[in-house]
């Protein structure tokens, strides 16, 4: 019988699956693209809206990257079910990365990368509004 109590693993799941070293896209990783475009484009915010399958702005998904948000936006629902809750309990699930531009450090391992600080986080409202949040925190920089 499918239950609630998952919702709050799969917030911190979802998360840490979609800014993981194995969320990898031609020559770096997802964040390393978001945060190319970040500093690019001075929008610092990128908002999913999972289940409706859309991301904003715009101007931060090139291509590889629209196309990698819409399979995790498509995979999202099998997680739930795997899990062992349903997608019917599941009204709302967004997830928001931001990085911070106003603070940078030399990357630890090759002093010629800056990275910045970045949040994920991931917010599941589920059929009776309770909320499921898991916020994933660090430090990343675009490897191209």
């Amino acid at each position: 019988m499918p239950s609630h109590k998952p919702l709050k693993s799969i917030s911190h799941n979802f998360g840490h699956s979609f800014i993981s070293f194995m969320n990898y896209i031609n020559d770096d990783y997802f964040l390393g693209h978001l945060l190319k475009q970040i500093r690019e484009t001075k929008l610092n915010r990128l908002e999913v809206d999972i289940l409706n399958k859309t991301a904003k702005p715009e101007e931060l998904l090139t291509k590889p990257m629209h196309n990698l948000t819409g399979f995790w936006n498509e995979w999202f629902p099998s997680l739930v079910e795997s899990s062992g809750s349903t997608i019917e309990f599941v009204k709302a699930a967004t997830m928001v990365i931001e990085f911070d531009l106003q603070k940078s450090r030399p990357y630890v391992n090759d002093d010629n990368f800056l990275e910045n600080p970045f949040s994920c986080v991931i917010k599941i409202i589920d059929d009776r509004g309770k909320e499921y949040k898991h916020k994933h925190e660090g430090w990343w920089f675009p490897e191209s």
